[in-house]
């Protein structure tokens, strides 16, 4: 969503944006390139995450190839975690923006249409470039919005919302809000108040029923999902905004993300009024060791209460677990997957450990000598190990995993999903959930693949294709030069 954001503002402050979701659009980097370069961009920019890092920046080092003199910006959850440590193995960028991008890229932008040499970027916050002599500099933070209000209400012009759609709503598109920014909690393997600070800032609720009003009434959408880190954290501002959703008429259906000791009784009762479809609970583990080195600070008795009410009031679940963290052993994954079938949750997924950059789960593995330092300069991805689904949804142990002796977290990961969603029970569920949704089936023939994966048995006379050029692209150089040299162990020759 911040990109959008940052889209929107820079379209308040009459500077022309565009947005391109390749992961939507199903592109690969030779034509997500394409793509912009067809625009003609004056600025491009990335927001990523760090599994996103090493495409952004083949995709960058293309465009540099093409256009030299095309200014590219990296932003997003990756940049604000790990600030200049992407300057120190990659130069097919120019600058990036740490913490929240809207008003800074404001001020980039106006700079720029000054014509000023990239001098312009200096004191700037929240901006970290290289100067003149080749020095990368790491300008003050910018604070915080402390009203995110005066922001504008997301322009979904900007992208085709009928293409969004996620298994756990139901209806033909879902649109994303956020009626927060922020994260209080402690959770070792979140960079949460790292990316979004610590202090939860909250729309008013007139402005966040504003904004559903107009989604509502100029793209007739009637499926929100919203992304805030902890919807539940304030109960009392919860309570007024499904007061004022019921009081407004609107008819519509929307999931949220909370804890498991963040909800009760009453207040789940108000929220099915209001129309709140799916709870996504973030449980973890199910086991009290496992949680306290986690700092998740819940119960086993709060995950198991939770659930049981959430179901008594019509509300789907989503509960999510992470396998192989510090301390993870085959004992204690056997009371995770014990759990996990007791609560009789809608669905689950459950992800392996990876020490994430600005996280605590980092700090302390790099210290344990669990996981290596600076692992997402490293990171591939092998598509005849792994598919692009079990990439995406952290089912591989690969660069970032938490390395545990004699604990096997695929092998875990696998044997946990399995056993969920084969269950007689879950079947039947899913069987009459998708009569009454036939839009689930395409979602559940995804997974299915991915359970039963029939798809990777070899057959006679197969022939395999394999994509060369894109393993040529799949590596970011340890040393880059402007020509985007390979890593030291190909052919230092051949260019990309």
């Amino acid at each position: 969503m911040g990109v959008l954001y940052i889209a929107t503002v820079l379209q308040k402050n009459g500077i022309d944006a565009m947005v391109l979701d390749a992961d939507i659009e199903g592109l690969t980097v030779k034509e997500m390139v394409e793509s912009i370069l067809s625009a003609n961009p004056d600025l491009v920019g990335f927001s990523i995450m760090t599994p996103q890092l090493m495409s952004a920046l083949d995709t960058s080092a293309l465009l540099k190839k093409s256009r030299p003199y095309l200014p590219i910006v990296l932003g997003g959850a990756h940049i604000s975690s790990t600030l200049d440590d992407t300057f120190s193995f990659a130069d097919c960028f120019d600058f990036a923006v740490y913490g929240e991008g809207e008003m800074t890229m404001v001020e980039v932008i106006k700079r720029m249409k000054q014509g000023k040499t990239h001098e312009y970027l200096n004191g700037i916050q929240g901006v970290i470039y290289r100067d003149k002599d080749g020095t990368v500099r790491t300008n003050p933070p910018r604070p915080w919005i402390a009203d995110i209000d005066t922001l504008p209400p997301i322009n979904y012009k900007l992208i085709d919302i009928t293409r969004y759609r996620i298994p756990t709503m139901t209806g033909r598109y879902v649109v994303a809000m956020l009626s927060s920014r922020g994260c209080p909690f402690k959770c070792t393997f979140c960079d949460a108040p790292t990316t979004t600070g610590k202090k939860v800032r909250f729309h008013s609720i007139k402005r966040a029923v504003k904004d559903i009003k107009h989604n509502y009434d100029n793209f007739g959408v009637r499926n929100f999902t919203f992304r805030d880190s902890t919807f539940t954290v304030k109960r009392s501002w919860v309570v007024e905004f499904c007061e004022a959703v019921i009081k407004s008429g609107m008819k519509i259906s929307w999931r949220c993300g909370t804890r498991v000791n963040l909800v009760d009784e009453e207040l789940l009762k108000l929220m099915k009024r209001a129309g709140c479809h799916i709870i996504n609970f973030g449980v973890e583990s199910g086991h009290p060791q496992i949680l306290n080195k986690m700092k998740k600070e819940v119960e086993i008795d709060q995950i198991y209460r939770a659930h049981e009410l959430t179901r008594k009031y019509g509300i789907r679940t989503y509960a999510t677990f992470v396998i192989g963290s510090p301390g993870e052993t085959d004992e204690t994954m056997r009371a995770t997957l014990k759990v996990a079938l007791g609560i009789r949750t809608s669905l689950a997924m459950f992800f392996i450990a990876v020490a994430y950059p600005g996280t605590d789960m980092y700090e302390k593995a790099v210290e344990e000598g669990v996981v290596e330092p600076r692992w997402w300069a490293k990171q591939t991805w092998d598509p005849k190990l792994h598919s692009a689904f079990q990439k995406r949804w952290g089912w591989t142990a690969d660069a970032g995993a938490i390395k545990i002796p004699g604990f096997d977290a695929e092998a875990w990961q696998k044997c946990a999903t399995r056993a969920f969603y084969m269950r007689p029970r879950f079947v039947w569920d899913t069987l009459i959930f998708t009569l009454k949704n036939p839009y689930f089936l395409k979602h559940l023939i995804n997974l299915s693949t991915e359970l039963l994966p029939f798809y990777k048995i070899p057959l006679l006379f197969q022939k395999t294709n394999i994509n060369k050029e894109y393993h040529s692209h799949s590596k970011c150089p340890s040393a880059p030069t402007v020509d985007y040299y390979n890593r030291k162990d190909v052919d230092s020759k051949q260019k990309i």
